[in-house]
């Protein structure tokens, strides 16, 4: 593929999700925690990691029961 071994394969496989998972977790965190969740996702492309470590330290927001 491309002219990949086996360790670039995996080399180039790590490097997506170490890019893309921040994304996905700022996304979840976001919306458990009451955020805006596309700003967020705004934020997470100029802060990467920095806004995870944000939102994961920030208090769930409770849900109301209807009653």
């Amino acid at each position: 593929m491309f002219g990949l071994g086996l360790p670039e394969l995996i080399g180039v496989l790590v490097g997506l999700c170490v890019i893309f998972l921040p994304f996905i977790i700022n996304a979840n965190l976001a919306k458990n925690r009451g955020e805006s969740v596309a700003l967020m996702l705004f934020l997470t492309l100029i802060f990467w990691w920095i806004v995870t470590l944000i939102l994961a330290f920030m208090p769930k927001v409770e849900e109301k029961s209807q009653s």
